[in-house]
């Protein structure tokens, strides 16, 4: 079992992120391709990749391939059970996990990593592989989503997460490929409205799990659009069943999971035998999976033969010269004992995604053009720290009543491809509809276009299209090695292995004081990236007013601004800006009366550079300004990544210009004076490092 994170608790505990390795030893492989056990060394520079890492210089396009999206043939998507982001890869090395210091922070010092219960006791993640489930009730506060209250809600267990032995096998993968570090699922809710944003892109305001049996939605799914489109799709599942949730025992079944018969345009009611939907190969009922077998056809067991006749279909699929191949888009739906939910386990859910990249495996002209989406329905009330991102009040198609529906927490999502391999961490902000914006992108490139008109325009704005988590322009076709999970030993990974996918955009913001009203207004802004992109802002007061969160949404065409009134808090001010991939910006302090200029009066401008515009690569410019008559002694202090600790002393008008450095665009940078100790600025995030921001 792995030793709890250390978690940092105050600014003094807050050092670099250790330059460890997670796990200490080798372990068996078995060959992807047939079974046959294998070794893989791990070594310090290739990492879990092998020998396969990022495109050198000299790189030569494989052959059969053209360097674009074209190259893709299929995208299988498998969306399991109820696993927050933390609660499986909280350890994992180069992802916002337990060492990010970007987390938020509460107004007693404490981080979002030590939650109270209900007795004020402090509960913080620990190590635990055995197998429990939680309620779904994190939400707490929903006026104010102050993000403190998992453990009074879900009990100290929510904040339990499985160990890098546990998560071998996961770990691996995410390793070899990519991992989306700041994945949501669409609604903090269940499973049911969430897994009906994968199929439709929207629960319509529903916020619990219903009785599919009805077949009583009547909105449009995304596999009757690839229908009307033209693009071959399938469901696979067993569903051996009693006509009522798919579920009629642990290891068969669907689990009630197939939502595609949630709608009505599956139901099977009152069709002739040789109705067209239920025709073999293209009818619309057929390719869902949406009727019901009686009786069980698979193994009532764990055993891998119930695993090859739960997959039957899929294996038969992606056989050379199959009856029924597998088709463009194909979705994959597990029994219970399968899906990972927390009363079955992770070892189960482990071997049934291992079979299923076996099965891919086996054909290698399949392998080497698909794109493999393994995500998670939603979090099951199990503890992640970042904030998701929040819709204003009144934000159309998001809220029921006063309740928004989401985002909900982070939850896991693995990206297995030749344009995913090699090691990545993609830190866009994606949702489950994220991946049907992908086949947007990709049916219209095959000349096939449709476009989901379930998704609001708020979440289209929000989510990315998982884009830019492939470069399509840089295959790595193959075979791959994956470990065998019931081996449970950790894999050796370097801290240094994973690496940033690019962006194209940034968000920044910062203050300025008016004197004389003793107004104090953070500008928000989003530069770059493609057109109508947004991002979600959310204030924090740190002091002088109650803990909560007021959210904003930014464009690059609509910057927002945030005002304080320091003249209701005797001049003080003391504030926190959150957003994507560890965006901070905390301004502290107090504001001058109109005319005063004795002493010494801080101000500092801050640009976000890219690194065409600098000769050391993405850099911040501080630009250090007195506004007094005594000089001002800056400090400068890097509270992650890379700058160190600069002082820098300003006379009365003078102006001094600090650059910044940056890792992969990544900087956390604290700036203080000794005039003012209630003065204190922040500035954290990311500099896009591709495209025109």
């Amino acid at each position: 079992m792995a030793p709890d994170p250390i978690i940092p608790t105050s600014e003094s505990e807050l050092g670099d992120r250790p330059e460890t390795s997670t796990g200490t030893t080798r372990r068996r492989f078995l060959q992807g391709t047939g079974g046959v056990a294998g070794a893989l060394v791990l070594g310090a520079t290739a990492g879990a990749g092998g020998a396969y890492a990022a495109p050198q210089p000299g790189y030569v396009l494989p052959k059969g391939f053209q360097g674009t999206m074209s190259d893709l043939k299929h995208v299988v998507i498998l969306m399991q059970e109820n696993r927050s982001f933390d609660h499986y890869f909280g350890t994992f090395p180069g992802v916002r996990g337990f060492n990010d210091k970007q987390a938020l922070r509460f107004q007693d010092g404490t981080t979002v990593f030590q939650q109270k219960d209900r007795n004020g006791n402090v509960v913080t993640p620990k190590a635990d592989d055995g197998t429990w489930g939680n309620d779904h009730g994190a939400w707490g506060d929903v006026d104010h989503r102050k993000w403190d209250l998992w453990v009074q809600h879900n009990g100290a267990s929510c904040m339990n997460y499985h160990s890098d032995a546990y998560m071998g096998f996961y770990h691996s993968v995410a390793a070899q490929y990519t991992i989306a570090d700041q994945n949501f699922c669409s609604e903090f809710g269940p499973t049911d409205p969430n897994r009906k944003y994968l199929w439709s892109g929207t629960a319509n305001s529903e916020t619990g799990n219903t009785d599919e049996s009805n077949y009583s939605r009547p909105w449009i799914t995304v596999a009757e659009q690839l229908q009307q489109a033209g693009i071959d799709w399938r469901l696979y599942s067993d569903n051996s069943g009693n006509g009522r949730q798919g579920y009629l025992s642990t290891w068969v079944g669907d689990y009630g999971d197939n939502e595609l018969k949630y709608f009505k345009g599956f139901d099977p009611e009152g069709l002739s035998a040789d109705d067209p939907k239920l025709r073999p190969g293209t009818g619309l009922i057929w390719r869902g999976n949406a009727t019901y077998y009686s009786g069980m056809t698979s193994p009532n067991d764990d055993s891998d033969e119930n695993l090859d006749a739960v997959l039957k279909n899929l294996r038969d699929a992606c056989r050379p010269g199959a009856e029924h191949p597998l088709p463009a888009v194909s979705w994959i739906v597990a029994p219970y004992g399968w899906s990972e939910h927390p009363d079955a386990d992770s070892l189960h859910g482990e071997r049934y995604v291992k079979k299923t990249l076996d099965i891919l495996q086996s054909n290698p002209d399949i392998w080497n053009h698909t794109l493999f989406i393994l995500n998670y329905d939603e979090n099951d009330g199990k503890f992640d720290h970042v904030l998701p991102p929040w819709p204003e009040p009144g934000t159309a198609r998001e809220y029921t009543g006063d309740y928004p529906l989401g985002f909900g927490p982070r939850v896991p999502m693995l990206l297995v491809s030749p344009w995913t391999r090699g090691g990545y961490v993609a830190s866009e902000v994606f949702d489950h509809t994220s991946t049907i914006k992908f086949l947007e992108v990709w049916a219209t490139h095959l000349g096939k276009p449709f476009r989901c008109p379930n998704i609001s325009d708020w979440r289209r704005s929000i989510a990315g299209d998982l884009t830019s988590a492939l470069d399509f322009a840089h295959p790595q076709p193959g075979p791959a090695t994956f470990p065998d999970p019931r081996a449970e030993q950790p894999v050796s990974i370097a801290a240094t292995h994973m690496k940033a996918r690019p962006l194209s955009f940034h968000p920044h913001a910062t203050i300025s004081e008016d004197r004389a009203s003793g107004k104090v207004t953070a500008r928000m802004t989003l530069t770059g990236g493609p057109k109508d992109k947004a991002l979600s802002f959310q204030v924090f007061p740190d002091k002088y007013q109650a803990f909560s969160s007021t959210p904003f949404t930014v464009t690059a065409r609509k910057p927002r601004e945030y005002t304080w009134d320091a003249k209701a808090h005797d001049g003080k001010y003391a504030f926190s800006i959150y957003s994507h991939d560890g965006f901070v910006r905390s301004f502290a302090g107090q504001v001058a009366p109109a005319g005063k200029t004795e002493g010494g009066l801080p101000r500092v401008e801050v640009d976000l550079l890219k690194g065409e515009r600098t000769t050391h690569g993405a850099q911040v410019e501080l630009t250090l300004h007195n506004d007094g008559t005594r000089p001002v002694n800056y400090t400068l202090t890097a509270h992650d990544y890379l700058g160190g600790t600069r002082k820098v002393t300003v006379a009365h008008g003078e102006t001094k210009v600090v650059m910044w450095p940056t890792r992969q665009g990544y900087y956390d940078v604290v700036v203080t004076v000794d005039t003012d100790t209630t003065w204190t600025q922040r500035y954290a995030g990311r500099i896009a490092t591709t495209g025109t921001a």
